[in-house]
């Protein structure tokens, strides 16, 4: 009997086959997992829509109610109370408005995704999750004050409202109430914190001064009767401000008497309901020079009683207040989508300035001090001591803005052009291409050329220069015999306030020309608006 050879596969063919099936894998496993997770994502995104449709029905449902002032559902037991089907929420919340806006923030319960939509957005907003920061909702300010006129504070993700007392005890308070008053100069103040902290506080919470990285205080918006519009001088005076809207018909005035619209709340092409201005001098430290709005070299703080952050050009602060918002995982929670943060403008500083100017501030009855200087020479922002510096503030109270008059001289985005009429960065940094780029016009007021240091006339209306000075024309002529010297020749950028040093000259309505480097005894400011 002849037996027949039957052949089998050698180990080689073998492992040439599991080889083979290894590369496949190792090819479509991938694609299979972006396939699976872009299939959840979808499936989230349809969730995250389901979501608002519920909260139009819960609207429509509610909303002829009398009391119905809004809601706020919170995730995953809301999940039920909507009667929502789909891919199940780990956690966040649905806040529905008594006008039937709705913000979200939402994440899945694998914790890929955060789903997120502001209350005046129109679509929703899928990012990476990110601990800490997705499920965080900007608190609403259900507060209203008669006296803002719609101008209370509009406040962002992670910017928490808090009141302030006399002994410097922070608290986190409840927007329902009420709390603050313009009327008796107590400015709202609000505070960002390290992100163990965002979602731990409640209302009524005290919270630690080491879980505060930033405070600032609210500017609100308003309209001022011009009271020296034809270049001409006077003595220091309270300045009439009325609170407004930004909805309202904006004041357009031009002469003696009539009312302007402060230029510093349009912001480009928005109107503003005001905007939130550093308490203090920027303090933290910068490890190197920021170039772009991804800086993650600055590690920026705004904080009493310590050193403010100076030997930077104004491209390095611009660009470090930038990244406060635009930078990826930024240590502050706040998205560049929802706010914009930015290094103070020279119009902001007027607007800051005037307000405080006003029976809103230093003046009672007609009658106005001036903010007394922080002559502290290292540098302490509050002079070291701000609960007992009240004089140092622009309210003469705890509430209001520090380091105004003295400490370092504070560098704004201000810049007079050159003899050709175009964008003047002298020693500033910025260049036309490459990084740092020149700044997009809305971050800095323009000015025009000029080479005295007296020629006062190239102030704008509302920047604090040419309205108020005691002697048009001279360089000590500013209100309070604070020195005026305007940009001029090389000098081409802003400084305000004065240095602790600088005697009388220094205070709120100083104002000097610089080149813009870097210098032991320039700090800068910093400015959050909607």
């Amino acid at each position: 009997m002849v037996r027949k050879n039957k052949k089998g596969f050698t180990l080689i063919e073998l492992l040439a086959v599991i080889v083979i099936l290894a590369i496949i894998a190792l090819i479509a496993t991938p694609i299979i997992v972006g396939v699976i997770n872009k299939a959840k994502k979808n499936a989230f995104i349809d969730t995250a829509y389901g979501v608002l449709e519920s909260g139009k029905l819960y609207y429509a449902k509610n909303f002829a109610n009398d009391d119905f002032e809004g809601e706020t559902f919170s995730f995953p037991s809301a999940f039920e109370n909507l009667k929502l089907s789909g891919e199940k929420i780990g956690g966040g919340s649905l806040e529905v408005t008594g006008k039937g806006k709705q913000i979200l923030a939402i994440y899945d319960k694998g914790k890929n995704w955060c789903a997120s939509k502001g209350e005046d957005a129109s679509k929703i907003t899928v990012e990476k999750y990110e601990e800490d920061a997705c499920g965080v909702v900007a608190e609403k300010n259900n507060y209203h004050s008669p006296e803002l006129q719609g101008a209370d504070p509009i406040l962002a993700k992670g910017l928490l409202p808090v009141t302030i007392a006399a002994n410097g005890t922070v608290t986190r308070v409840d927007t329902n109430s009420k709390w603050y008053d313009y009327d008796k100069k107590e400015w709202a103040n609000a505070v960002l914190v390290s992100s163990d902290g965002r979602n731990a506080y409640e209302n009524g919470d005290v919270i630690p001064e080491s879980k505060i990285l930033a405070y600032f205080v609210w500017i609100p918006r308003y309209k001022y009767k011009l009271f020296n519009a034809a270049n001409s001088q006077v003595n220091e005076r309270e300045i009439e401000v009325v609170f407004e809207g930004k909805n309202d018909a904006k004041s357009k005035g031009s002469t003696n008497g009539t009312y302007l619209t402060h230029p510093a709340f349009t912001f480009g092409s928005k109107e503003l309901e005001g905007f939130w201005v550093g308490k203090f001098e920027t303090t933290g430290s910068m490890s190197a020079a920021c170039v772009n709005e991804s800086c993650a070299t600055a590690d920026l703080t705004i904080k009493p009683n310590v050193t403010s952050v100076r030997i930077q050009s104004i491209s390095s602060f611009f660009y470090a207040a930038r990244s406060m918002s635009t930078l990826n995982n930024n240590k502050y929670g706040l998205k560049a989508t929802e706010i914009n943060t930015h290094m103070m403008k020279n119009m902001e500083w007027g607007a800051a300035a005037y307000l405080t100017q006003s029976k809103y501030g230093r003046c009672t009855s007609g009658t106005c001090t001036e903010v007394t200087t922080n002559t502290n020479a290292s540098y302490l922002t509050g002079a070291g001591n701000y609960k007992s510096n009240i004089n140092q503030s622009t309210t003469g109270n705890i509430t209001g803005i520090y380091d105004m008059a003295g400490g370092a001289k504070e560098a704004v985005m201000g810049n007079m052009v050159d003899n050709k009429g175009a964008f003047y960065s002298r020693n500033a940094g910025f260049t036309g291409t490459n990084d740092p780029k020149q700044p997009a016009t809305m971050y800095y007021d323009s000015y025009a050329y000029d080479g005295s240091e007296i020629s006062h006339k190239r102030g704008l209306l509302g920047d604090a220069t040419k309205e108020t000075l005691r002697r048009f024309g001279t360089n000590y002529g500013g209100w309070y015999d604070d020195y005026a010297y305007f940009v001029n020749n090389d000098l081409s950028w802003f400084l305000r306030g004065g240095n602790y040093d600088s005697g009388t000259g220094a205070g709120i309505f100083d104002f000097m020309g610089y080149t813009g480097g870097g210098y032991a005894n320039v700090a800068t400011r910093m400015i959050i608006s909607k």
